[in-house]
């Protein structure tokens, strides 16, 4: 079950709106999560669910960077992120192919 939440030991229901006005957050029973929705999105008010057990300012934090707005800065670091990721496979990759030719050079 999913549960609407208006208030908070933190005020974070009321302080997120300052984020955008139609942030509100819910508690999904089932799954132990908060979860952050929008009013004010087409189709469904769902954006996100916090990696947080408990409503603090990491919440605020999390959101403002998580926000739509900042998509174009999310995506240049999922692809930073994954070339940096590529290179270490690459890497990886070539040091293995070093060690089988150590090992069969040892082998002659």
């Amino acid at each position: 079950m999913k549960r609407k939440i208006e208030f908070d030991v933190y005020e974070i229901s009321k302080r997120i709106k300052e984020i955008d006005r139609g942030y509100y957050i819910v508690y999904d029973t089932l799954k132990d999560v908060f979860e952050i929705h929008n009013s004010l999105q087409k189709d469904t008010s769902y954006c996100l669910t916090l990696p947080y057990k408990q409503l603090d300012n990491r919440t605020l934090k999390y959101v403002c960077v998580t926000k739509s707005s900042n998509i174009e800065k999310i995506i240049e670091k999922i692809d930073n992120d994954n070339k940096v990721q590529e290179n270490a496979d690459k890497i990886g990759v070539f040091s293995q192919c070093d060690e089988l030719i150590e090992e069969k050079l040892k082998e002659e």
